[in-house]
């Protein structure tokens, strides 16, 4: 009797223990009061925002609040509060705290001042890293904001590369005028990785060109291949187009972003605009206008690369389907020819039905087409995988 009770209370203790490694937070609270205990303990608050049909915060709560390090950590240096953003004073906060998404995983100090925040489900490592990451005023994403124009470079590509992660919506105004004040815009390796890698456009056209004509220098640092500076003159050089500086009316100058593609990289200048006219068109609702710009890319596939002119057509597809114009678009785009440098990718006609088809759930025309492609000898091994892998997913065979 005696040893099956001592039996019974070590069971309880195991049972008691592994509950107890939990973070211990309030659940929507009175957000007065939680100032206020934040100041009398000199500690800050973590504030979890999230939705009740979130699926990412549940698993937080099953996964990441429960690890035993976590649990440590959070108890140990933070107010930690749950609100539900849907209701009492969640609404309140959610508009304070720039809440869009869910799990919103957001610092803040005793005053009520946004220190650090992550958005989404994060595991126990990576939740104690956003923690201490939190914690240090040299690193806590806010704090570098209000300083952001005097940070050094290699601060500011940190910064960067938070404010990416974070969507923040400010970012590409700040990025301009930090790079606005510098002597050189590719001056060291941060600033390279900084105008490679987050930079949303350059300040001026004069930057634009520059960038344009010291490849060799974003080169030197090895990091980086032709191509890679290929797709970001691209890139760089349309939102150039799409700037205040180029843009001074309220509808789209289309002869003016033509004019500056044609400067900046004249060889790709007719599949990006045309492409970037069908993507405008669509986005606005103007199936019309859309399928004209796509049509004069399908009519001169010879100024356009084949595997680009692919990859168009897999993007833009899904959306033709559902203003019931694909078919007549996808027949023009399977008559073209493929290049005779570029056969070993004739199969990549298929594969982009295959994908449109797959995305749009036409399962039949999907199987048909996997399994022509499966039996072709000519289709990549790792490319058979995928569509088999598809086919059993759909549980077929």
């Amino acid at each position: 009797m005696v040893k099956n009770s001592f039996l019974a209370c070590c069971l309880l203790f195991i049972a008691v223990s592994v509950r107890a490694a939990e973070i211990k937070f309030l659940e929507n609270p009175t957000w007065s009061t939680v100032l206020e205990q934040a100041k009398k303990e000199n500690k800050m608050i973590f504030l979890d925002a999230y939705a009740t049909w979130c699926g990412p915060c549940k698993q937080m709560d099953a996964e990441t609040y429960t690890n035993q390090a976590v649990a440590d950590f959070y108890n140990a240096n933070f107010i930690n509060v749950k609100y539900d953003m849907e209701k009492g004073e969640g609404a309140m906060l959610a508009d304070r705290y720039y809440v869009s998404a869910y799990p919103n995983l957001i610092f803040i100090n005793p005053d009520g001042v946004m220190l650090h925040k992550g958005v989404g489900f994060l595991d126990a490592d990576d939740f104690l890293a956003l923690a201490k990451t939190a914690k240090d005023p040299e690193t806590q994403f806010f704090t570098l904001k209000k300083k952001a124009l005097k940070l050094t470079s290699a601060q500011f590509l940190k910064f960067a590369a938070q404010a990416t992660e974070l969507q923040d919506e400010d970012f590409g105004q700040i990025s301009r005028d930090f790079l606005s004040a510098q002597p050189d815009i590719l001056g060291d390796a941060d600033l390279i990785d900084l105008v490679m890698n987050y930079a949303f456009s350059l300040p001026k056209e004069k930057d634009l060109a520059y960038f344009a004509a010291n490849k060799s220098k974003v080169m030197r640092a090895g990091k980086y291949t032709d191509e890679d500076f290929e797709d970001r003159l691209v890139s760089l050089t349309i939102q150039f187009a799409l700037s205040e500086e180029v843009q001074v009316t309220e509808e789209i100058d289309f002869e003016a972003v033509k004019n500056i593609l044609d400067k900046f990289v004249p060889e790709r200048s007719f599949f990006v605009y045309n492409y970037f006219r069908t993507q405008y068109f669509l986005e606005n609702k103007e199936i019309e206008p859309a399928l004209s710009a796509f049509n004069t890319i399908l009519d001169n596939p010879s100024k356009v690369g084949y595997s680009q002119l692919c990859n168009a057509m897999m993007n833009i597809g899904p959306t033709l389907y559902e203003q019931g114009k694909l078919e007549p678009v996808l027949t023009k785009f399977n008559a073209i020819v493929v290049p005779a440098k570029e056969a070993g990718l004739a199969y990549l006609k298929d594969f982009v039905k295959a994908i449109i088809y797959i995305k749009t759930k036409q399962t039949a025309k999907f199987k048909e087409v996997a399994n022509s492609m499966i039996a072709n000898p000519k289709t990549p091994e790792d490319v058979k995988k995928d569509l088999s892998q598809a086919l059993q997913n759909m549980g077929t065979n």
